[in-house]
């Protein structure tokens, strides 16, 4: 049985049942932004736009793409008191960023938090490729992920983030724990696209 991602997040969404939206910017990419000099950035999956609100805070430009309608509108009254010419949010498919005109590449930093790791296997490579064209050389793509489970549709493994990335990124760093928060193996990876 095929499962339509985007109708269940938007039933999610409308249910007001989002557990994955802690409205809470992860020390992973607090950490990030510490060290990188002010630029612009893209959250991929970005939800009701926490993470591109607090980039915004940080002195940032920054865009979001998400494919449910109600987590845009939500970023839009999150991010209302910003200027408008230092974001945007998108209701898109992150499979199919070569549409999204409004993107203002190249970025400095792209952030995928538990988004890719649900794309199709058929579209991944693709979605990799992409994300490295939207990106300055030597740009950074930081990347959380679940690991696979027999119980799951969504997953991805330190293997396949590597055997899916490194055509395009080195790998700077992973460090695989368990997500407390949902009891699974998960990842966080930095990777830096290829000169």
């Amino acid at each position: 049985m095929t499962i339509d991602k985007q109708q269940m997040f938007t039933e999610s969404y409308k249910t007001q049942h989002t557990p994955w939206d802690t409205n809470i910017t992860p020390p992973e990419i607090e950490a990030i932004i510490a060290e990188l000099p002010v630029g612009k950035a893209l959250d991929l999956g970005c939800g009701t736009g926490t993470n591109v609100k607090y980039l915004l805070e940080q002195g940032w430009q920054a865009d979001g793409v998400d494919f449910v309608q109600q987590a845009i509108d939500s970023a839009k009254i999150k991010l209302a008191d910003f200027p408008q010419d230092q974001y945007g949010v998108f209701c898109h498919d992150v499979t199919q960023l070569e549409q999204l005109t409004e993107l203002r590449a190249p970025y400095d930093l792209a952030i995928d938090i538990g988004c890719g790791h649900g794309i199709d296997a058929d579209k991944a490579e693709k979605y990799a490729h992409d994300i490295a064209g939207l990106l300055n050389p030597e740009g950074i793509f930081m990347l959380y992920a679940v690991q696979p489970r027999e119980d799951s549709s969504v997953g991805l493994s330190p293997d396949e983030v590597r055997n899916l990335f490194t055509p395009y990124f080195e790998l700077v760093w992973q460090v695989l724990s368990d997500d407390t928060s949902i009891g699974v193996p998960a990842g966080w990876y930095q990777l830096k696209r290829k000169a």
